[in-house]
């Protein structure tokens, strides 16, 4: 856990490591036997002393087919031992269901909660999406007995067409995408505000978002998230020092994805070089979006790349990314992501007509593409991310990358 550490004091140097807190079982859900989320009680023991007893549930998978007898197998434990019977399942608005021999199946596309209770004791929720596309085939390991992957630092410039100082940021994240150390970055685009009343077809919608990164003014860039760069940083000493404390910890990184009329369903499968809790994140990016940039010094200004499009990295509180699992050295697991992507455009539209009066532009499928991060546990509760991969492929595998 020492190199987990270092790496932590590392992005800590500009700005505190922001955290989330508890573990994979955490929650923030309360309440008692008919609210679910609540998974902390009491056992009796010999004297009449009491232990804190955990009843935990899980899923082996987070997505599932709506044909081919696909199902999840949902899984109760209590304090680590697995409880097959006595357990009774409610779902969402906290009505029993009957998952027989505890596999999930359904014919209908949509997301589906549970949670458990057994005794007195509530897991918290777990959700299920349903989809009628045919998820595709976990990547192949070219090289199953390797753990020194090539890791990249996820950069994410907070941004807008109105703001003026913006320009000096945008030339020096360009002339870093220029450099050979800009392979080893990946870049993102969050257009965040509207500035000077000026209508920014690339508007994000995600105040949440913002916030978790502690953003309040333009330009602002982060690495990892939650290390702020400024345009007086030395920009490529402090990523080449993010490179070096990875190296010894990047998970590897495979995705598996299919790009099908107005969806994207996507495998990423996580290949651990350091045992410890992992969780994935995504933002979908869309390239080559026109819009005038207020005091543009280069016609390139006006034409915005790696824009995200939509965040699916929310876990509570959080956007270290969705819980996969805990995996040991040289092990993988499976995490899987869907998207409607006529859904995500409709809503980003309505949101910028209500803030700035402007309609996203119609999407070019072509210009779509995915960026994934991994992040593991510290060791103190909270999570840092450890790698991340821009993945342009959308019809079919990228595979994971060695050095």
């Amino acid at each position: 856990m020492k190199r987990i550490f270092r790496f932590a004091s590392l992005l800590m140097s500009a700005v505190m490591l922001l955290s989330c807190s508890g573990n994979l079982d955490d929650g923030d859900n309360t309440g008692g036997g008919s609210t679910g989320g609540d998974n902390n009680g009491s056992g009796t023991t010999g004297g009449g002393s009491t232990t804190p007893k955990t009843l935990t549930l899980s899923s082996d998978k987070n997505l599932i087919q709506t044909f081919d007898g696909d199902y999840a197998t949902l899984t109760v434990m209590l304090d680590g031992e697995k409880i097959t019977e006595g357990v009774t399942f409610f779902d969402g608005k906290n009505k029993v269901v009957e998952i027989p021999d505890f596999k999930f199946s359904t014919s209908k596309v949509g997301e589906y909660t549970f949670w458990a209770n057994y005794g007195t004791l509530n897991t918290e929720k777990v959700t299920i999406k349903a989809i009628d596309v045919k998820i595709p085939e976990t990547p192949e390991d070219p090289e199953p007995d390797r753990t020194d992957f090539v890791s990249r630092v996820l950069l994410t410039e907070f941004t807008t067409v109105g703001c003026a100082a913006c320009p000096a940021m945008k030339e020096i994240l360009h002339d870093l995408a220029a450099d050979d150390l800009g392979g080893s970055v990946v870049f993102t685009e969050c257009h965040s505000g509207l500035v000077n009343s000026v209508a920014d077809p690339c508007y994000l919608h995600d105040n949440a978002f913002e916030e978790f990164c502690m953003t309040n003014s333009f330009p602002d860039v982060k690495l990892g998230l939650d290390k702020t760069l400024t345009l007086r940083d030395e920009l490529k000493p402090i990523i080449r020092d993010l490179l070096a404390a990875q190296e010894d910890l990047a998970p590897g990184i495979a995705v598996n994805s299919t790009l099908k009329d107005d969806k994207i369903v996507a495998k990423v499968t996580v290949k651990a070089q350091v045992s410890s809790s992992y969780r994935v994140g995504a933002f979908l990016l869309e390239d080559g979006i026109e819009a005038k940039q207020t005091n543009a010094t280069a016609s390139w200004m006006n034409t915005h790349d790696n824009v995200i499009r939509y965040v699916d990295a929310a876990y509570k509180t959080s956007y270290y990314g969705h819980p996969v699992a805990e995996i040991k050295a040289g092990e993988t697991a499976d995490i899987m992501f869907s998207w409607i992507l006529d859904d995500i455009w409709e809503y980003g539209s309505e949101k910028g007509e209500i803030n700035g009066g402007i309609k996203w532009p119609e999407r070019n499928n072509d210009k779509l593409h995915v960026a994934f991060f991994v992040s593991m546990s510290d060791g103190e509760g909270g999570y840092v991310i450890v790698n991340a991969l821009d993945c342009r492929n959308l019809n079919g595998e990228t595979p994971f990358e060695y050095r």
